[in-house]
């Protein structure tokens, strides 16, 4: 049913062509936009640009960029940076917003009773 609300999720390579009211583009992460094989290698940055922003333009209305400061790869923790790209985004359009940051609540132990 194409009127039902949902979200599709896809690669940007799969995005081409189409718009939606919102777009979320996860990992703006350096080695993730742009793709590095091996975490240092870009092979065609001015490519990875072009898909960045054939990325962004598929949002209507709204455009969120998100980016962790440190994600866990394979079970093993990594501090990441921001990708370049978006420090070429011009500052008047966009707003940036941080959320708060949760840290694990560790539990009481519970005294057990006899009686």
């Amino acid at each position: 049913d194409f009127n039902v609300e949902k979200v599709s999720l896809m690669t940007m390579h799969a995005a081409k062509g189409l718009e939606f009211p919102v777009v979320f583009v996860a990992g703006c992460e350096q080695g993730f936009i742009p793709f590095a094989k091996d975490g240092e290698t870009i092979d065609d940055l001015e490519e990875e640009r072009r898909l960045f922003y054939v990325a962004m333009t598929r949002a209507m209305d709204i455009l969120c960029l998100t980016y962790a400061k440190k994600r866990s790869i394979y079970g093993r923790s990594f501090k990441r940076q921001r990708s370049f790209f978006i420090a070429d985004i011009e500052k008047r359009l966009t707003q940036v917003e941080q959320s708060p940051v949760f840290l694990p609540v560790k539990k009481k132990e519970k005294q057990l009773e006899l009686f």
